[in-house]
């Protein structure tokens, strides 16, 4: 009997009963909102040939440190794969490559290849989108699925915020210039947010229908700005300077349905009414990774981590903080699909059924 191995699983396994009770447990969420806990499966071994014989139509992709792969809802492990090699993946696929890539091979995720990348460079996955980072970090390209390269947008100064949507692409760059272009790569707009002492764009984000763009901007009077598009004119339609100066890339996104702009200012997570331009914040502590969403009013989950110490925190739209529970990790994650959360932790993934939602 290997008395350590089993250790070491029962410590794991104790970990994650912990996060889930806790957050299930510490705090009521009210009297219709619960989560259900509903699997935990191991990632920790190497799978690689499940995939074939299953449908990948609703895999979910994972990264975790230096493991990636696809799992399914019902908790069975399509692949699991270690690298010491840079990764991306998502829904659409996978690749890894080496720091000084030539080129890189994209994969679908029951392992066949679907097309290749043929330039230099460091591929990023967004959903079905595919980017190629130049070495210089300072330029990015779009590919369609066959290897075609759609457009190129170069600048002098290196890309410090990044985000993409079936709408087009935003870029900030670290001299403070805002760029937006349509999947076609045609510009949409490409100013200067200004109004801090140093210029830098920290975060930047494009809503799903592409009316809507916000970004973190600037340190020593640091401020978020909300824009608003319409066909190819913009307008800034809400901002506010930020307590505190984060001096590192900032946390910006939509929720799916536009209704919410999510921002991170130094130990805070704002939101914004998009149609009503009013704000909110909660408290949050460390680096937020990642926030999920639901559609209505309903109940969204956050991830932030401070070192080695993870907080995932539950809040009811539009700044009500249910709950939240600490945990240490190396590495984690979470994916909100509506009414289902995946929370990853090191070598575990789990899923969670959100009850009782409207």
């Amino acid at each position: 009997m290997n008395i350590k191995a089993n250790l070491k699983y029962i410590s794991i396994g104790s970990v994650i009963f912990l996060v889930l009770y806790s957050f299930i447990a510490v705090k009521s969420l009210g009297a219709d909102i619960f989560f259900e806990p509903v699997w935990t499966t191991d990632i920790s071994e190497p799978v690689t040939d499940a995939h074939s014989a299953r449908s990948t139509a609703e895999a979910e992709a994972f990264i975790l440190g230096n493991r990636f792969g696809f799992f399914l809802p019902d908790g069975t492990v399509l692949s699991s794969e270690k690298t010491d090699q840079k990764i991306t993946a998502s829904t659409f696929g996978w690749a890894v490559y080496p720091a000084d890539a030539q080129e890189t091979v994209l994969y679908r995720p029951d392992g066949t290849i679907r097309t290749k990348i043929s330039e230099a460079g460091f591929v990023h996955l967004d959903q079905e989108r595919i980017y190629l980072f130049q070495p210089g970090g300072d330029g990015v390209s779009q590919f369609d699925e066959t290897g075609t390269k759609l457009w190129t947008r170069e600048h002098t100064a290196p890309i410090t915020a990044f985000r993409s949507s079936p709408k087009g692409t935003i870029i900030g760059y670290l001299d403070g210039r805002l760029v937006h272009v349509k999947p076609d790569g045609t510009e949409v707009f490409s100013f200067y947010p200004g109004g801090s002492n140093l210029q830098v764009i920290l975060g930047a984000a494009l809503s799903d229908d592409g009316t809507m763009a916000a970004c973190v901007s600037g340190i020593e009077k640091q401020r978020f700005l909300l824009i608003k598009i319409t066909g190819n004119q913009h307008k800034i339609v809400y901002h506010a300077y930020l307590d505190g100066n984060l001096r590192r890339q900032a946390f910006v996104d939509f929720e799916a349905g536009g209704q919410y702009a999510f921002f991170e200012s130094e130990n805070r997570l704002g939101f914004v009414d998009c149609s009503r331009y009013t704000a909110s914040s909660i408290p949050i502590s460390g680096k937020v990774i990642e926030a999920g969403e639901c559609p209505g009013d309903a109940l969204f989950v956050v991830l932030s981590k401070n070192g080695t110490t993870w907080t995932l925190s539950a809040v009811e739209r539009p700044d009500h903080l249910v709950v939240s529970t600490n945990f240490t990790a190396t590495d984690a994650f979470i994916i909100q699909r509506n009414d289902i959360l995946y929370l990853g932790t090191d070598t575990h993934i789990s899923r969670l059924n959100i009850r009782g939602l409207k």
